[in-house]
């Protein structure tokens, strides 16, 4: 159970952000996932005008009961429409745009869509706006072909573990449809002492999957360009390769043309690391824009 809801999801990074954005009062700066809010209320503490979008409600709002009555401005929205809501609300050009990809602890820890391996009743569900979705995690793993299928997991494991994995999703729902998380991870071998799920890349894939993440990020990152101001800058914090590939190689192809300059990879100091576990596999970029 939450006691607090500063326990949900310690923000990553924060000194690094603030030391990049540089913010003084009244700059607009755009935190495109919310989460429990703990980057957005960094920014109000700088003075900046801030808009937050957050595509899951139940993390909404969570978020609005910790910000509390601020000026900030709350939105329930994929990244994906980040342009159109930054229009609605005046935030063009701004001077510095985030993203902190992945989940919350509180997906991993409080929820009951099946975004974890430690809840093997949950639903595989794993759609972060259940309201405006329709395809759950158990549905792609009912309907799939078996390239399909690794296709999908080759986003976050190597292409025979993926193979493997969906040769054997094939052959197990041929009496048995997948419904809940232990279907998937009755399907992989029982964790060893002191190492990580065996599941939890499949989890990750599966996940990225039904969110549609990846194709999203490639979306939003181009949408947000457009909003900067002159030197203002794009932060994006990945917590897997392949989130961080398509960050890598956008931030390239911007400098190519002329666009601006590049910064990266930031990863956290050792303390963050030991202070908050989730930050050591997180990776930062910055871009700076060097035109109006």
């Amino acid at each position: 159970m939450i006691k607090d809801l500063s326990e949900i999801h310690k923000p990553v990074l924060v000194y690094e952000i603030l030391d990049i954005l540089h913010i003084t009062p009244e700059d607009k700066i755009i935190d495109a996932t919310l989460g429990a809010g703990g980057h957005t209320l960094e920014f109000l503490k700088k003075g900046a005008k801030t808009l937050s979008l957050e595509t899951d409600p139940k993390m909404l709002k969570l978020a609005r009961k910790r910000i509390g009555d601020s000026e900030a401005i709350l939105e329930h929205a994929n990244f994906i429409h980040i342009k159109e809501i930054a229009h609605k609300y005046g935030f063009s050009p701004v001077k510095g745009i985030l993203f902190d990809l992945g989940i919350s602890s509180f997906h991993l820890d409080e929820d009951e869509r099946g975004f974890s391996f430690k809840n093997e009743n949950a639903p595989l569900d794993m759609r972060l706006d259940p309201g405006n979705m329709e395809v759950k995690a158990s549905t792609l793993l009912n309907v799939l072909r078996e390239d399909q299928l690794k296709e999908m997991f080759m986003v976050s494991m190597p292409p025979a573990s993926a193979k493997k994995l969906a040769q054997k999703i094939c052959e197990k729902r041929k009496n048995k449809n997948f419904s809940k998380m232990g279907d998937l991870t009755a399907l992989f071998a029982k964790r060893k002492p002191g190492k990580i799920h065996p599941a939890t890349r499949a989890i990750m894939a599966l996940r990225i999957a039904v969110n549609s993440e990846l194709e999203n990020l490639t979306v939003a990152l181009d949408r947000s360009f457009d909003l900067l101001g002159p030197k203002g800058k794009i932060v994006v914090i990945s917590f897997h390769s392949g989130e961080d590939r398509i960050v890598k190689n956008r931030f390239k192809s911007w400098e190519k043309l002329g666009w601006g300059l590049g910064q990266g990879p930031i990863k956290p100091s050792e303390d963050e690391r030991v202070q908050n576990p989730r930050s050591r596999s997180a990776v930062m970029r910055v871009f700076e824009k060097n035109f109006s």
